[in-house]
């Protein structure tokens, strides 16, 4: 069962495996301040706030939003226009409310989180929190009911703040791909700050990249691939959302991703032009990566549902990610050169669960089993960083070369990623 502890002043709830420390604050909107691998920590933490619980009124200093940090979820659209629109934040119900907390049960590393009733939304927010036992991987599964008495209709939209909090220029980065099919041009929309934005670019695997330079920004993909990520090139540090988009339906905005830039410059908002001043103490860094689930209406007494998950791992440092799956991240995909008579392999990667990497050579057109080239024990807290050389020789059978990965038991988990021989003739 989770236990109460301290952090930052603040009492906590602790769920914790081999990999994984989430600090998770009822007190604080729901929030799970923290997500931690390794004394890594992932979440920013507002340091103006740490410690700080909100009073009677749950807003900040005359109606101030409290931006503490971590990961929340709020409701879309976000608006100012109309009651079908949510005006935050700040908001004392559903971002700075005070949140019940229950346990499902001793054996399970899992709680819910619930909401007070909000009246200007007419929804309660349920938040079910679980942590793998044996992956980096946290699942959520919020609900949205309609606690009111008249038809409404929102999007659940997950809000997670990442720690910039190092000195090094473009150490940061969120990637997401791309959809080619986009209804934008490049793929995204500016949705904040300037057009032209230096942080802003796309690269050669399909995906937009924001690297980070504490520039005020906002952009907003409609990208139907499923996952998003945070990158930490100097420590090598990734931590990756997963969620399922679904193709067809309406989002707010047109988007299923949103990346925002906390630092300087200007935005126009509410009718109004913002300076976000070039002050780190009072404006802080941080990025975050904003999932939407489609608009649905909700019935009175109904509700709405969105999973998504998060997954932490380690690539080599100084790499970026050029794709995620479900077993890890791709930071340099397998890549073959033929060398007179040898053939060298280089990739880079990233796994979310301990065990054995192997590089193998498969025949797929039968059922032969296949050739092991290469293998280590590999775990989320260490960058997989192959190079290596084959004689031609043994490849000449051959039709693809495949990153696997086995549990410590040498049972087959899946596939990362695959090469083609063709590539060689």
């Amino acid at each position: 069962m989770p236990g109460c502890i301290n952090y930052k002043e603040w009492d906590v709830y602790l769920l914790e495996n081999k990999w994984i420390k989430l600090r998770i604050a009822p007190q604080l909107g729901g929030r799970i301040i923290q997500l931690e691998m390794n004394g890594y920590e992932f979440f920013f933490v507002n340091p103006l706030l740490a410690g700080k619980e909100p009073g009677s009124t749950r807003l900040g200093e005359n109606g101030a939003w409290l931006n503490f940090g971590g990961e929340k979820i709020w409701p879309a659209p976000q608006g100012w226009d109309s009651p079908d629109q949510w005006p935050g934040p700040p908001d004392p119900v559903l971002d700075s409310g005070e949140y019940d907390i229950e346990f499902r049960n001793e054996k399970e590393n899992a709680l819910r989180l619930t909401s007070p009733f909000d009246q200007y939304t007419g929804l309660q927010i349920q938040k079910d929190i679980f942590l793998s036992e044996n992956r980096s991987e946290v699942k959520v599964l919020a609900t949205f009911k309609n606690a009111g008495d008249i038809l409404r209709s929102w999007s659940v939209w997950p809000v997670l703040q990442m720690n910039t909090s190092g000195e090094n220029a473009v150490q940061y980065q969120i990637v997401c791909p791309v959809n080619p099919k986009s209804r934008f041009s490049n793929g995204y929309k500016v949705m904040h700050g300037l057009v032209n934005n230096p942080q802003y670019k796309t690269d050669d695997s399909g995906n937009f990249i924001a690297d980070y330079q504490y520039l005020v920004g906002k952009v907003g993909l409609d990208s139907v691939s499923g996952w998003a990520a945070y990158v930490d090139k100097e420590s090598g540090k990734v931590f990756v959302t997963m969620f399922q988009p679904q193709e067809g339906e309406t989002y707010p905005d047109d988007t299923s991703v949103q990346i925002w830039t906390s630092g300087r410059g200007m935005v126009y908002s509410r009718n109004t032009i913002r300076q976000h001043n070039d002050d780190k103490i009072l404006n802080p860094p941080y990025m975050e990566m904003e999932l939407l689930s489609p608009l649905q209406e909700i019935q009175p007494g109904k509700e709405i549902q969105f999973e998504y998950r998060m997954l932490a791992s380690t690539i080599p440092a100084n790499e970026t990610i050029k794709s995620a799956t479900e077993f890890g991240v791709i930071a340099d995909s397998l890549n073959l050169k033929q060398e007179n008579d040898s053939v060298s392999v280089y990739a880079k990667y990233g796994v979310f669960s301990e065990g054995i990497f192997k590089i193998q050579l498969k025949v797929i057109s039968n059922e032969e089993p296949p050739v092991c080239l290469s293998e280590m024990k590999v775990s989320p807290l260490n960058g997989i960083d192959l190079a290596f050389f084959i004689d031609k020789k043994f490849l000449s059978d051959g039709e693809v070369i495949t990153a696997d990965l086995f549990d410590r038991d040498d049972h087959f988990v899946g596939e990362i990623d695959r090469v083609n021989l063709s590539c060689l003739t």
